[in-house]
């Protein structure tokens, strides 16, 4: 450690860090560098300004295991107002640095140059291997010291503007490439994102967070009327609700800016409304009506914007009643084929389109200078419900994961008493639930077939399928067709049980444009009881402009219901075509052939219940295709 005087004002100053070059003078704010042993000013700097950060010097905490304290703060400025920057000392030597940037903190530590890297090169949603880490471009800006504080690695320059890239990796990997006022060979700062909660503060440690007091309860400086900012320590801009104009929160006051155009759709939620999701209470602080225009047709949406102390800020999109809710993603996190796929944690998200999103009109606060007109290249992937979206401009590019939500749950959320408007069309991200009943009918089909075809094999186990009579006919070559002189009797047989008698005759000569007719009669030689039947055995072939043709075949079967029990004997009495005579009468008659089976099994219920079972699935499946085509018409990329 090292001690002595102030040179400009004498006050007692110490460096406790080994890395630490330069400590700022805590009365007259004098750069103080140590050369050796001696202590020399190297200029001053602007105190600090108090902010909404909850971090202060001396502060100490834990990051993995790993404990550190915070020992300097820079805080810099492009232009839209200052963001704070921590200089910290770990417990194992290291030194790192811990940025603030709405709401969300990053660690990151120094590791050294990347030679032949130029600042010309990157671009926002560009994608880079660095390090072997694969990386995604989010942000390239610039800045400039302003003030500082407490104890720093080196002496700053508040006339130099300085250049940087913010990329992102998988799994909350956070790099910066600070250029300085260089355009190549840029240092490397390599971190992770971070909560509040995971900085290893004790919540009593923490500075409570400033609010800016005239700004709670200030006026419009265009219409007088109540502006009620509910986030003025985060806010840039807000727009009146009442008058439209747009006005500058950045310097800590309100200072008008320009007139805009009032939304032109009605806005469903107001400003100030409470609402729970993800486990979060969000405050509504401000939307914006965006648009775009596809093939000369406008399509409109509104995003409400939500705040929240600790969890910063997030979006509550609504589109012709569909509702979105789109929390940050870290670029690095999705895997992205630019316009054709997303891969987010294990899903494949399919582009769906690709517009230039022009943002319309503003009502309520903003953490950013957003203006009329202002415009973005929107992209949205989907895979109901979900969906990743990238918004880019010429210098950042964001990313949110959007989750479907019905009206009912946003009703739900903002215990709102009235009901939403019903949803309009389909949404790129709304769930397919044709798709879900078809998938229940699908289950249920399976277990009525799986039970179907139980019981056939119950039925099939049960029956007898006995052969009770095999017999050959033939029929006179004088007889007349249907006369006494073609009838035929079996020899007695037995019927064991009551059940089905399956009838199979086959006619033994072929048939040519000619057909034969057998009508049979079970007669009960006990009851005299008759179960009759007929079978007609058809064959006719010809040409005509279609071509060869033919129908019919040389046997059929017919099934007789419930035949009782009991002895039985077979009469049959055939008949057949007239141009049949002068065959039967070169060919020694028509001879043809009766198998009788008796308790077999009759297939064709089992056929006619697996045709009716399976409408309902195909129903199902006509509905859910038809949804989804639907969906993809409004596609630009498919």
């Amino acid at each position: 450690m090292t001690q002595g005087a102030c040179p400009s004002c004498g006050a007692s100053v110490e460096f406790t860090v080994g890395s630490a070059q330069v400590v700022v003078c805590g009365h007259c704010q004098t750069m103080v560098a140590r050369t050796g042993v001696d202590l020399e000013s190297h200029g001053r700097v602007a105190r600090v300004v108090e902010t909404d950060s909850p971090l202060r010097l001396g502060l100490e905490g834990r990051v993995n295991s790993s404990a550190y304290q915070i020992v300097g703060h820079l805080q810099k400025d492009h232009g839209a107002g200052p963001w704070d920057e921590w200089y910290v000392e770990m417990a194992d030597g290291r030194t790192g640095w811990l940025s603030e940037s709405e709401g969300a903190f990053h660690l990151l530590f120094d590791a050294g140059v990347e030679e032949g890297l130029e600042l010309d090169a990157l671009h926002p949603g560009d994608r880079l291997r660095l390090r072997n880490r694969p990386l995604v471009i989010e942000e390239r800006g610039h800045g400039r010291v302003v003030a500082a504080e407490g104890q720093l690695p080196s002496d700053v320059d508040s006339s130099q503007d300085a250049y940087y890239v913010d990329a992102t990796g998988p799994r909350g990997l956070f790099v910066t490439l600070d250029f300085g006022t260089r355009d190549r060979d840029p240092e490397v700062f390599l971190g992770q994102r971070l909560e509040l909660s995971q900085l290893g503060i004790p919540a009593n440690d923490l500075r409570p967070r400033v609010r800016k007091a005239t700004l709670q309860q200030a006026r419009c400086t265009q219409c007088n009327g109540p502006l009620e900012l509910r986030a003025p320590d985060q806010t840039m801009r807000v727009a009146c609700p009442y008058c439209g104009a747009l006005l500058d929160v950045s310097k800590g006051k309100l200072s008008f800016l320009k007139l805009l155009q009032k939304p032109d759709l009605p806005a469903d939620l107001s400003l100030g409304m409470k609402g729970t999701l993800d486990g979060v209470e969000w405050i509504l602080i401000g939307y914006q009506e965006r648009s775009c225009v596809v093939e000369g047709t406008r399509y409109p949406w509104l995003e409400y914007l939500l705040y929240h102390p600790t969890r910063g800020f997030t979006w509550l999109m609504e589109s012709n009643g569909h509702w979105v809710f789109l929390k940050p993603l870290a670029a690095g996190d999705a895997d992205v084929v630019p316009q054709s796929s997303a891969y987010y944690e294990g899903r494949r998200y399919k582009a769906f389109q690709s517009v230039t999103a022009v943002t319309d009109a503003v009502v309520g606060e903003f953490y950013w200078q957003v203006f009329q007109g202002e415009t973005a290249h929107a992209t949205e992937y989907v895979a109901p419900p979900y969906s990743v979206n990238e918004d880019a401009t010429d210098n950042e590019v964001t990313y949110t994961h959007g989750e479907y939500l019905t009206p009912e749950q946003v009703q739900a959320a903002f215990k709102l008493k009235e009901p939403l408007p019903e949803p309009r069309g389909i949404s790129p991200s709304q769930p397919n639930t044709r798709r879900k009943k078809l998938m229940e009918t699908l289950v249920w089909t399976g277990i009525w077939v799986v039970a179907l075809l139980a019981l056939s094999a119950f039925l099939h186990a049960r029956a007898l399928n006995a052969q009770v009579l095999d017999m050959l006919v033939q029929v006179p070559p004088g007889a007349s067709s249907g006369t006494p002189a073609t009838m035929h009797f079996s020899e007695p047989f037995e019927i064991t049980r009551a059940g089905n008698v399956r009838v199979e005759v086959a006619v033994a000569n072929a048939l040519d444009n000619a057909w034969v007719g057998v009508q049979g009669d079970l007669v009960n030689q006990q009851t005299q009881d008759v179960v009759s039947f007929y079978e007609e055995i058809s064959y006719y072939h010809g040409r005509d402009s279609d071509g060869s043709w033919s129908e019919g075949g040389n046997q059929g079967s017919v099934f007789l219901s419930t035949v009782p029990a009991g002895k039985y004997v077979l009469r049959t009495t055939t008949s057949y075509d007239p141009n049949l005579g002068l065959q039967v009468a070169n060919r020694g008659g028509i001879g043809y052939r009766v198998r009788l089976t008796h308790d077999t099994v009759n297939e064709s219920w089992l056929v006619i219940a697996l045709v009716l079972l399976l409408l309902a699935p195909g129903l199902s499946l006509i509905g859910s295709t038809g949804f989804e085509t639907e969906r993809w018409k409004e596609s630009n990329l498919q």
